[in-house]
């Protein structure tokens, strides 16, 4: 398991990084993110002990060695959840609401 792919299980395992990349993610999907959304992804990623560059994120999410499924990853990206509280994010897919 890459250091990328280690670490979106862990974020995705944590309600409090969840919900921190959902804000920074806004309504894009985690494939679509920004350099910038991936930048602020390299922070949280920091912050849970991994150290990610934002080419590192991009290599990942292009290449095959991708090993989060989609609703892992429409999770990540607002799509779909089952978080209840105060902020709403859509995608088109579903929603998915979080307290911050």
């Amino acid at each position: 398991m890459s250091k990328v792919s280690e670490f979106y299980a862990k974020a995705l395992a944590d309600e409090s990084a969840k919900k921190e990349l959902i804000v920074i993610l806004g309504e894009n999907k985690i494939e679509d993110a920004s350099d910038d959304q991936l930048a602020k992804v390299g922070k949280l990623a920091k912050k849970l002990g991994y150290d990610i560059t934002v080419d590192e994120a991009k290599a990942y999410l292009k290449g095959d060695n991708a090993e989060l499924d989609e609703d892992d990853l429409d999770a990540v990206a607002g799509g779909k959840g089952s978080n209840t509280g105060d902020v709403s994010c859509s995608n088109g897919v579903g929603n998915v609401n979080v307290t911050l």
